[in-house]
């Protein structure tokens, strides 16, 4: 039996997807300072974007307050991991105004909730970490996660669908790796370039 592709969720138990449309894709990365599930976030960043488009759109960054997350966990390896970066990635991640993290992913989901029309399509390099970590820290401060697991899209199948041999062109942007900002735009030309070459 194969479902009506309609966009709509059926009664006969078939989870439909909703239609994809060009101006509805977001992308998301975070830094954080475990690897875990209840890692504690320490940044986060959101960017609109046409997949079949050129360069990201709006965007939504913020920093977290490490102390105003009791609850979420901090793995030595990660904080160690820290140590190595970049002078500027760890002064972007945590320096300048930190949230509490109830207040910054409120603040997340209500930019998320105010795009017109609204997204319906979330991607991350994996959602496996950053959606599913931030949809945890959001259930765990009573806020609503804006997306359905359907919705949920990854930047590394779609880049390997693309270039199978593994050989995929190094996209640049201003800004330091694990910077949450500068990451998400990178992904998002990443993700731009994979659809370019699948339709050609």
């Amino acid at each position: 039996m194969i479902p009506k592709d309609n966009g709509l969720a059926s009664s006969d138990g078939y989870a439909l997807v909703s239609p994809s449309m060009p101006d509805r894709h977001m992308m998301t990365d975070i830094e954080t300072y475990d690897t875990a599930i209840t890692a504690t976030i320490l940044s986060v960043a959101a960017v609109c974007f046409d997949p079949r488009g050129e360069g990201p759109g709006e965007s939504f960054t913020t920093t977290i307050s490490a102390k105003s997350q009791h609850q979420r966990t901090v793995s030595e390896s990660t904080r160690a991991w820290w140590k190595q970066q970049s002078k500027e990635a760890r002064d972007n991640t945590f320096g300048g105004e930190q949230l509490a993290i109830g207040l910054a992913l409120a603040n997340l989901t209500q930019w998320i909730n105010r795009r017109s029309p609204t997204c319906t399509r979330i991607w991350a390099k994996s959602p496996d970490f950053d959606c599913s970590i931030l949809k945890h820290a959001c259930e765990e401060n009573g806020i609503i996660w804006p997306f359905k697991f359907w919705e949920t899209r990854c930047c590394r199948t779609v880049m390997e669908l693309a270039y199978p041999e593994g050989d995929f062109p190094v996209m640049l942007m201003d800004g330091p790796k694990h910077d949450a900002l500068a990451d998400a735009q990178v992904q998002v030309l990443e993700v731009q370039h994979a659809y370019h070459v699948l339709q050609a």
